[in-house]
């Protein structure tokens, strides 16, 4: 049986997937989309992580929405083998996101703000202890695309939830159609 925040995770994005679908039947070349991979460093309240995701974006006229998922960890096994009492973290960032794009000949620079859920799962050597809470994601986005199909850059996000704030960057390979 699926949990709550499963179904809704399916829901949400299936929903944004019918919506850009629909529009791409309508006009596939008016309506530009992409999805941007990444890995890069990131923080967890104070503390340094790592943290890999993916975003998929679709454009309308000047806006953006983006869908993302974006996965943390502190998980280290050389920190581990030195301290095993250490409480290894785990987090993931679900959010539908909204907002203006700017373009020039072949550089983009976007922002966005929207709505999402967190994911926090606490692990110690006796227990795993997981939280659930909803999020105001924010996200700026600066890509370079030197073909019709690819490019790179730099996806950077804030996450404010009842959790933990989380902030980092995704160093990114971006793939689509514009």
């Amino acid at each position: 049986m699926k949990s709550m925040n499963q179904r809704l995770r399916v829901r949400l994005f299936c929903g944004l997937l019918l919506i850009t679908s629909s529009a791409h039947s309508q006009s596939f070349n008016s309506h530009p989309w992409w999805v941007s991979l990444g890995a890069g460093p990131s923080l967890v309240g104070s503390t340094f992580s790592m943290n890999a995701g993916m975003v998929y974006c679709y454009q309308f006229e000047h806006s953006v929405i983006s869908a993302r998922i974006i996965g943390v960890t502190n998980k280290n096994p050389t920190v581990q083998k030195i301290d095993p009492t250490q409480i290894n973290y785990k987090f993931s960032d679900y959010s539908v996101l909204y907002g203006p794009l700017w373009q020039l000949e072949q550089t983009y620079v976007s922002i966005g703000a929207g709505i999402g859920l967190v994911r926090a799962a606490y692990e110690t050597p006796a227990s795993i202890v997981t939280h659930t809470s909803v999020s105001l994601p924010l996200e700026a986005q600066w890509f370079w695309r030197p073909t019709r199909f690819a490019g790179i850059g730099l996806y950077a996000y804030a996450n404010l939830n009842f959790e933990k704030q989380l902030f980092g960057t995704l160093m990114c390979v971006q793939l689509g159609m514009w």
